[in-house]
């Protein structure tokens, strides 16, 4: 049975596999954002090259983080993440994938609706609700 083919703009085409050293400190130095508990997947923030250790691959900011030492971290809070790459012994291998092209975009339009005054989200809310 032959394989089926991934079409040219499969997301999968986008992995990117890395592998990074903890520094003197432990500290992995890499940024890490979102996280299940506001909403998001954990993704990779701002990356400082000059203080992160680097064993093989790179990491671009804004990469949705998918595994950590192969174990699936989609869906986990930042925290849970944070301790699965603190326990890791020796260099953390990552498993990213590339946003889309507008991936800010859409990160500002999500972020918008939580500046939103309490009383204007609650007010949509409980209209909802007396509708039905």
């Amino acid at each position: 049975m032959s394989k089926p083919v991934l079409k040219k703009n499969h997301w999968a085409a986008r992995v990117n596999e890395c592998s990074v050293s903890k520094d003197a400190r432990g500290e992995l130095n890499v940024p890490l954002r979102g996280g299940a508990e506001n909403g998001e997947f954990a993704y990779i923030g701002p990356v400082n090259d000059d203080v992160v250790l680097y064993k093989s691959g790179t990491l671009n900011e804004g990469e949705l983080l998918l595994e950590v030492e192969n174990l699936s971290i989609s869906g986990l809070p930042l925290y849970d993440v944070q301790t699965v790459i603190k326990n890791c012994k020796g260099p953390v291998r990552l498993k990213t994938v590339r946003q889309g092209k507008d991936w800010k975009r859409q990160r500002l339009t999500q972020n918008s609706f939580r500046l939103l005054p309490f009383n204007v989200c609650s007010h949509t809310v409980c209209s909802a609700f007396l509708l039905f």
